[in-house]
């Protein structure tokens, strides 16, 4: 057996630092397997409290004559909802005659986007949303709704198919990030309602000088008028007056006139 060579101090260091390396490549590559398992186990508390809670449930509301309440209702599965593609599918049979309806699509703020009906009668309207383009709402409170008034009672055992995508809120105690967000939407839409009753204000007022200025110019145009037939008839007076004067009785009467002590 050849005698061992001995390492000399900087073949030491060097082999140590190797090694090190390798511990820190094992230490980082372990580090990212924990941080992916601990996203998966959120994503799966996560959607294990929805489904405790039914928090993104859609839930169709029935009106049959006395108004919404919660024993006339249909829920839909929680599986309707598609977590890969955040789309909302399901078929409901009506109990009895209907005639209006309300869409929940669920308890927590979201983001609804193409809400689509089977039967296109039927026109859904958020209640106390923020409408974006197109066919797209911004629900910031909780309980979110869509009314539906139906032009006809719907009788009983209607199938009626809702769809739509759906993009929960997910709040919490110190979510201020989400409250930030509300609230600059909010005073986003102050703003904009105060802008536009300026505007209605602004638009009034002009309306109201317009209206004046109108009365003002009827009235000025009619003072126009009386003076151009006070000029009319005072030039008529003045051509008969002259008519009078050149005629031939004004001239034969002028010795009487004369004799009376009368002007010309």
């Amino acid at each position: 057996m050849p005698p061992a060579t001995k390492q000399t101090p900087a073949q030491r260091i060097a082999e140590l630092e190797e090694q090190l390396a390798l511990a820190d490549q094992g230490v980082s590559k372990l580090a990212q397997r924990c941080l992916a398992l601990e996203q998966q186990l959120a994503v799966m508390e996560k959607h294990e409290s929805y489904d405790n809670m039914t928090l993104f449930r859609l839930t169709l509301y029935l009106d049959c004559g006395l108004g919404f309440s919660e024993q006339d209702t249909l829920p839909a599965p929680v599986s309707a909802y598609s977590v890969n593609n955040h789309s909302v599918s399901a078929i409901f049979e009506l109990p009895r005659e209907v005639r209006a309806l309300r869409i929940d699509p669920g308890e927590l703020p979201c983001y609804v986007a193409g809400l689509t009906l089977s039967d296109e009668r039927l026109e859904p309207v958020p209640n106390g949303a923020l409408s974006l383009d197109g066919d797209k709402t911004l629900f910031l409170n909780f309980d979110p709704q869509f009314q539906v008034e139906c032009p006809g009672r719907l009788p009983a055992g209607t199938k009626l198919s809702v769809s739509y995508t759906y993009y929960p809120l997910q709040t919490g105690s110190d979510d201020t990030v989400f409250y930030a967000m509300r609230r600059g939407i909010e005073l986003g839409q102050e703003r904009a309602a105060a802008a536009a009753a300026a505007a209605d204000q602004q638009r009034a007022l002009a309306q109201d000088y317009g209206e004046q200025l109108a009365g003002q110019e009827r009235r000025s145009a009619h003072l126009e008028e009386q003076l151009e037939a006070a000029i009319a008839e005072k030039e008529h007076f003045r051509v008969s007056y002259e008519a009078v004067l050149s005629s031939a009785c004004w001239k034969l009467t002028a010795p009487i006139r004369a004799l009376l002590g009368q002007n010309k």
